[in-house]
C-alpha cells in the first residue's frame, strides 16, 4: 500500500502510517469516532458524499457546507467561515474534502488551491480529512499530488479504497495518518480485522496488474459517460445541465427549479430507475433541490440509454420537463478542465 501511494499519490509514507480498513466507509467511521462528539462542527464541501453527511448527522455533528466552483472547495469562502466560527468560539473538528474527482461535482482541485487549503489548516489549527476514493479513475491519468503528499505539518488524514478501481464487493480501504493516530484508530476497529484473503490477493495483484486494470476500466467508464451524455441530450436537451467530469463514475445534473429531485427519485424508482436525489448529497438540502447524481459505473450501455429514456418520461409526466419528452433540442455540454 505504501508503494502504491508513493507511485500514484505522491505520498511517501512508512507502513506504520497506513491502516487497512474494511472499505472507505469504515475509514470515515474511524475518523469520526476519534475526532467527533455530539454538538461538534465539521466543514465539508457544499455538495459532498451522502454517506459522510448522514454519518456526521447521526452522531449529532453539524456539517457546514462551503460552496464550490470549477476548482473545488472555494478557499476564500472557507477562510471566511473559519474566521466566523472562530469569532463564535467554535473550533471545527476537521475539513472534509474530496479534491480529485469531487463527489458529486467531478472537479479537480489544482495544486495552488491545495496549498491554500493547507495554509488555512495550519493558520486555524483545523486538520484536513482528504478522501481520494475516485482519484485513480481519471481519463488522462494525470492526477495531481494528494494534499497529504504536499503536507509538511502532519495536518492531513488521507483515505482511499479499492472498491471503485477493482470491485465494489472488495471491501478494502485504507487510512494514512501519523502513526500515533493510526494506533488510536486501529484500537477502535471492531470488525475483527479486515479480511486477510482480500489483502493477500491485493498485495499480489497491485504489484503486477493494478496499472493495467485502471487503464482498462477508465476507457470503459469514459465510453459509458459519453453514452449517458448522448442520451441526456437526446431525451432532455437543454433541460438537463451538467459539466462532463474528467473521470469517476457519476454525473451531477441540474434540472429547472420546477423539478423536485426527491419526488423524481421516488417516481423513477417505481419505474425501475434508481437515481441519487441531490438533497441527500448537499449540506443544505434546498441548495440541491433540483439536482440529481447519475451513476454510470455498473449499468450496461443499453441500460444507460434505456434508463435515461425512462427518466425523461417520468420527469415529463411529473413536472412537465422536458417540454417535449423524447423529441427535444440537442445541446452539447461542456468538458471539465
Amino acid at each position: 500500500m505504501a508503494s502504491k501511494l508513493e507511485q500514484r499519490s505522491g505520498l511517501s509514507v512508512s507502513p506504520d502510517s497506513v491502516l487497512i480498513t474494511s472499505g472507505s466507509i469504515q475509514a470515515l467511521d474511524l475518523v469520526n469516532r476519534i475526532f467527533c462528539q455530539p454538538g461538534d462542527t465539521v466543514l465539508v464541501e457544499q455538495f459532498t458524499y451522502a454517506g459522510t453527511l448522514s454519518r456526521l448527522r447521526s452522531l449529532g455533528v453539524t456539517p457546514v457546507g462551503i460552496p464550490l466552483d470549477s476548482d473545488g472547495m472555494r478557499t476564500d469562502l472557507l477562510a471566511a467561515e473559519l474566521r466566523e466560527l472562530q469569532a463564535q468560539g467554535v473550533q471545527p473538528k476537521f475539513i472534509y474534502v474530496i479534491p480529485t474527482i469531487q463527489n458529486p461535482e467531478g472537479s479537480i482541485m489544482p495544486e495552488g488551491r491545495r496549498e491554500q487549503l493547507l495554509q488555512l489548516s495550519g493558520e486555524f489549527g483545523v486538520p484536513i480529512f482528504e478522501d481520494e476514493c475516485y482519484a485513480d479513475l481519471l481519463w488522462d491519468g494525470k492526477r495531481p499530488p494528494a494534499i497529504a503528499g504536499m503536507d509538511s505539518g502532519n495536518r492531513v488524514i488521507h483515505c482511499g479504497s479499492f472498491s471503485k478501481t477493482i470491485a465494489p464487493a472488495l471491501r478494502v480501504g485504507y487510512i494514512v495518518a501519523a502513526p500515533g493516530l493510526v494506533a488510536q484508530m486501529a484500537a477502535c476497529k471492531d470488525d475483527g480485522g479486515t479480511g486477510a484473503l482480500e489483502q493477500m490477493m491485493l498485495a499480489e495483484y497491485c504489484q503486477t496488474s493494478f496499472d493495467n486494470r485502471v487503464a482498462d476500466v477508465t476507457v470503459k467508464l469514459k465510453h459509458k459517460l459519453d453514452v449517458m451524455n448522448e442520451a441526456l441530450e437526446e431525451h432532455f436537451g437543454t433541460s438537463a445541465d451538467f459539466v462532463m467530469p474528467p473521470g469517476g463514475i457519476f454525473l451531477w445534473v441540474s434540472f429547472p427549479d420546477t423539478v423536485d429531485a426527491l419526488e423524481l427519485a421516488a417516481a423513477a424508482a417505481a419505474r425501475g430507475v434508481a437515481i441519487n436525489p441531490g438533497p441527500d448529497w448537499s449540506a443544505e438540502a434546498a441548495a440541491a433541490r433540483s439536482r440529481i447524481r447519475l451513476c454510470f459505473g455498473n449499468p450496461t450501455v443499453q441500460a444507460i440509454r434505456e434508463g435515461v429514456r425512462v427518466l425523461a418520461e417520468v420527469c415529463h409526466d411529473e413536472f412537465g420537463v422536458p417540454l417535449r419528452s423524447g423529441n427535444v433540442e440537442r445541446c452539447p455540454k461542456t468538458q471539465a478542465t
